[in-house]
């Protein structure tokens, strides 16, 4: 009696072990976002990152906006710290530096800053998601509705997009097309840019460096280039709402998925830590079709593509 008393124990707590191990490779796990303000693109890529993370064991605790306000992080992140989610998702650049200063014990997964390479966005708990499309496949979004890039302009300063434009050099050098550049450390120079440039080029490429684009500047630089007949290309969609030619720029609600699949696999390895920085996995390209008329370019190729936005 005692020997099967005995067997019998031993059996319970080989199944209690294994029962207990079964349920910790398969319990859920929990995320909290943090948004750095209520835009409509960080809401697609909340949209993305809730269904991916339903497929992949994800409960997401809580949410917060930080409405742009710094103040408002401070308090966000002790409230954080008393949940203790096993990941965290930060969208914007004001959400991922709080978290990255503040919150080194917990694994994040930042996305939507803009060159991203300029805020150190590394460390040891530390994934992200460049914002900016590689060059590769923003050349082939601009091909689609240009048949010939040979001269691409751009304008920049170096403290700003210089990696950026050290990057694309590499990258498009055995492309045939030639970049076409011109250094600006003011606002003020974008004019005199302008004039050196444009009969050198036949596409204008707008990157996103705030000492080149101001409200002031995306005026007369949309301008210059719809009067020379040189297409604007661009890096976001808002500018071809406002009269640019196209804009290849991430799927953001593909961002999401992308970002919870990047969690998951955070939280898989043997101690959670950094899988580095990755690039966007699918891109969209829109494009002003009152633009394109202007510029005398057909889009029947591109009307209907999944990928493709037309505005208006």
């Amino acid at each position: 009696m005692i020997k099967k008393n005995h067997i019998y124990s031993v059996f319970i707590i080989v199944f209690s072990i294994l029962f207990h191990c079964t349920y910790c490779a398969y319990a859920e796990k929990t995320a909290t976002v943090i948004k750095s303000q209520n835009l409509s693109a960080y809401n697609e890529v909340m949209k993305g990152f809730k269904a991916e993370c339903i497929q992949n064991n994800i409960t997401i605790k809580s949410t917060y906006d930080l409405n742009g306000k710094m103040k408002i992080g401070h308090k966000i992140v002790r409230k954080i710290r008393k949940d203790k989610p096993d990941v965290i998702l930060t969208i914007g650049i004001l959400a991922t530096t709080i978290a990255k200063e503040e919150l080194k014990d917990i694994p994040i997964v930042f996305c939507m800053v803009i060159n991203h390479e300029r805020f150190q966005l590394i460390g040891p708990n530390i994934t992200g998601i460049a914002t900016e499309i590689t060059i590769e496949k923003q050349l082939k979004g601009y091909q689609n509705i240009l048949d010939s890039l040979q001269d691409i302009g751009v304008i920049y300063d170096p403290s700003k997009t210089g990696n950026i434009i050290k990057n694309a050099e590499s990258k498009i050098k055995d492309t045939g097309i030639n970049l076409v550049k011109y250094e600006i450390k003011s606002s003020k120079m974008v004019s005199e840019a302008l004039e050196n440039l444009i009969s050198k080029i036949d596409a204008l490429w707008l990157l996103p460096d705030s000492t080149v684009v101001t409200k002031k500047s995306f005026g007369l630089i949309k301008s210059t280039a719809i009067e020379n007949k040189i297409p604007l290309l661009c890096t976001s969609d808002v500018f071809v709402k406002a009269g640019a030619l196209a804009a290849v720029f991430s799927d953001y609600k593909f961002v999401g998925r992308q970002a919870a699949q990047l969690a998951k696999e955070v939280l898989s390895l043997p101690s959670p830590g950094s899988l580095g920085i990755v690039n966007p996995d699918k891109f969209k390209l829109a494009i002003n079709s009152n633009t394109a008329e202007e510029l005398g370019l057909e889009l029947k190729a591109v009307r209907g593509e999944p990928h493709v936005i037309i505005f208006p």
